[in-house]
């Protein structure tokens, strides 16, 4: 699927032609970063993911901690820009924490849960 994005549905590697290999050393354009990983830590976002995509509609759904059912799919947020690289998001302060709760909505226990593994404080 990941290479039918790029080639057939945005259409901006049309005569792309990459074997399995290629695609797993990523020479592809463009990233792929995914919840729960290191460019984007926090797994709560596919809730609004699967909300925005009617994932159900296709058997998709998620469990109480986020994981996603069938076990085989996979999701995340593609960006084409040729300058486009994968990053980790660091240690991340409480001000940091503070504000990204109150941009998402959530109360700060719940983002610091959601970042857990990324706090560079103790809570």
């Amino acid at each position: 699927m990941h290479q039918r994005v790029r080639t057939e549905f945005w259409g901006y590697a049309p005569h792309e032609q990459l074997d399995n290999e290629a695609l797993i050393d990523e020479k592809y354009q463009g990233i792929r970063p995914a919840p729960g990983y290191p460019a984007c830590p926090d797994h709560t976002v596919k809730k609004e993911l699967f909300e925005l995509l009617d994932a159900p509609a296709i058997g998709m759904t998620l469990t109480e901690g986020y994981a996603m059912l069938p076990t085989a799919a996979v999701s995340g947020f593609y960006f084409s820009h040729p300058d486009s690289r994968y990053f980790g998001v660091g240690k991340v302060s409480r001000d940091q924490v503070e504000s990204y709760a109150q941009r998402r909505g959530v109360s700060v226990e719940q983002a610091q849960r959601d970042l857990a593994s990324n706090l560079g404080y103790n809570a």
